[in-house]
């Protein structure tokens, strides 16, 4: 480990993935003065969306850094809320909520269970636990820098002042569609072959260049840096497909509140409280959608696909939606989805009384090996965390922040063996993408890569809530009726469905589609 650069790695992006990444680093024998942690929110974890389910124990490695007063960093850590021992999965149509519940003590780490018994995951409060996970590494000697907007590598040999960044993702003045598109900076054929093959050296920031042996992107999923320096095809990583907004909000309803409406643990001296996770398909949607289509008949027959979700912290409720991008019509913002899924009954009875204390936005690359950059190392740097892709959902669960942690823990480990031998060569850092490629988080997103063919079918938002809704009611009613095998109501509401979607130009519950939508669904 040289001092022939100003460090030997810069990270950029303060998230869990560069946070794990420095922490890594250190453990290793990468000294604090040597590693630069970079971010462009005004302080670390301040332009994270709060609210969201860590899964795993990947933070467990960390103890040394992050434990205080002999407690693990599940009891040390603000941010860290609630251990999640209850999952529900819901449809909710415009007039019902068809929600299963699990309750599982293996999850609370009690012993005696027949499954495996340790606390899994954890909802948590990102601005906070970040922040304070950078107050660590700043006491153990590495730089952190909030504030700080990198849109520019330095490449070795490479002026950077003979191109500006706006260059690297901006159309050409004269560029055609789709395969014929060109960009600004292939009119400099000379700097646009040294961006793409020359290796980086640090990075760029105000005209100067700060060098490093290697950087880590680990900016996220709107990662400007993997696109402009051709980790991915450009095209492909500004494509709303396969993209997700989520927006959220904290609500306050106090501890009490919550132990009693969601009949968690308290949390004692030594178990943390307990609280639940929910993600929902949403069907609820309907009517916003065809009155959309009517004014721009342009996107008639589109359908938000959108989830919704809750999650209990210590006092709050972390509350939001995501929606794929390319599946809302014009004229529906996310603000109006998001409104009517707070003001549906159900949702409604579990946030009652609160107090909105946070707001926030955020994009996901929900789609797992569809949105993986097409390279992840290059000579001097390496893409990790949300910035490769590396997000799982089932629609059940949604995982990432585990993932970003595990690949920041391969990167670092790959990028300090390389600093100890011959430096940060492509060659060198093979280590971290041969040691991804076999990781439980590849293997997870490649068993399940035909998941997006089912998440991405409209039925999931439209007639499946609505059935889910309407068989229930059916069958569990008393309005002095004759009660109803649940076969025929099935059969009957399956035909009533069908119908009503043949009226808005849609295929219904038919025998093909529910013969597609299982063929999909086994991939689940």
């Amino acid at each position: 480990m040289g001092e022939d650069t100003d460090f030997d790695v810069i990270i950029i992006g303060g998230g869990f993935a560069g946070l794990a990444c420095a922490f890594q680093l250190l453990k290793e024998g990468v000294e604090g003065e040597r590693i630069l942690l970079l971010d462009r929110g005004e302080t670390i974890g301040g332009k994270n969306m709060s609210g969201g389910i860590l899964w795993g124990r990947e933070l467990d490695a960390f103890d040394e850094f992050l434990a205080t007063d002999g407690n693990s960093w599940e009891t040390s850590m603000p941010g860290i809320e609630r251990s999640i021992a209850m999952k529900r999965i819901g449809f909710l149509s415009e007039d019902d909520a068809v929600v299963v519940e699990g309750r599982f003590n293996s999850w609370e780490g009690a012993e005696g269970t027949a499954e495996p018994s340790q606390r899994m995951a954890w909802s948590v409060l990102r601005a906070r636990t970040d922040a304070w996970m950078a107050e660590r590494l700043e006491e153990a000697g590495v730089m952190v820098m909030p504030g700080m907007k990198i849109d520019q590598l330095h490449i070795e040999g490479l002026d950077p002042m003979s191109y500006t960044a706006d260059e690297l993702t901006k159309p050409a003045d004269e560029s055609g569609k789709g395969a014929a598109q060109r960009w600004a900076i292939e009119d400099k054929p000379e700097i646009l072959e040294k961006i793409r093959h020359g290796r980086i050296a640090g990075i760029v920031q105000d005209g100067e260049a700060m060098t490093s042996a290697c950087v880590v992107i680990a900016e996220g999923s709107n990662s400007v840096l993997t696109r402009s320096y051709e980790f991915d095809n450009r095209l492909k990583a500004q494509s709303k497909h396969s993209m997700m907004l989520g927006v959220k909000e904290v609500i306050h309803l106090g501890k009490d509140v919550i132990d009693s409406r969601f009949g968690g643990f308290a949390g004692d001296e030594n178990r943390p409280p307990s609280g639940m996770a929910m993600e929902a398909a949403l069907g609820i949607y309907g009517p916003m959608a065809q009155k959309a289509w009517q004014e721009y008949p342009d996107t008639a027959g589109k359908m938000p696909r959108c989830g919704g979700w809750v999650y209990t912290n210590r006092d709050t409720l972390s509350v939001g939606i995501v929606v794929q991008l390319d599946s809302l019509p014009q004229g529906i913002h996310t603000y109006d989805l998001f409104a009517a899924f707070k003001s549906h009954p159900y949702i409604d009875g579990l946030t009652r009384g609160g107090d909105v204390v946070e707001y926030g936005g955020h994009l996901v690359p929900e789609f797992g090996l569809h949105r993986i950059p097409k390279r992840l190392i290059r000579d001097g740097a390496v893409v990790i965390g949300d910035a490769a892709g590396l997000v799982y959902s089932n629609g059940a669960v949604i995982q990432g922040q585990n993932y970003a942690i595990h690949s920041a823990k391969l990167a670092a480990t790959a990028i300090a063996s390389a600093l100890r031998e011959s430096g940060c060569s492509e060659h060198a850092l093979e280590a971290y993408s041969d040691e991804l490629a076999s990781s439980y988080v590849m293997r997870d997103l490649r068993n399940f890569s035909k998941v997006p063919n089912f998440l991405t079918d409209d039925a999931n938002y439209t007639w499946i809530p609505k059935m889910a809704g309407t068989v229930f009611n059916r069958v569990v009613r008393e309005i002095g009726e004759p009660k109803v095998p649940v076969q025929k109501v099935l059969r009957q509401t399956r035909k009533d469905i069908i119908k009503a979607e043949k009226e808005v130009g849609r295929k219904g519950p038919t025998l093909g589609k529910l013969l597609s939508l299982a063929l999909k669904g086994r991939h689940l």
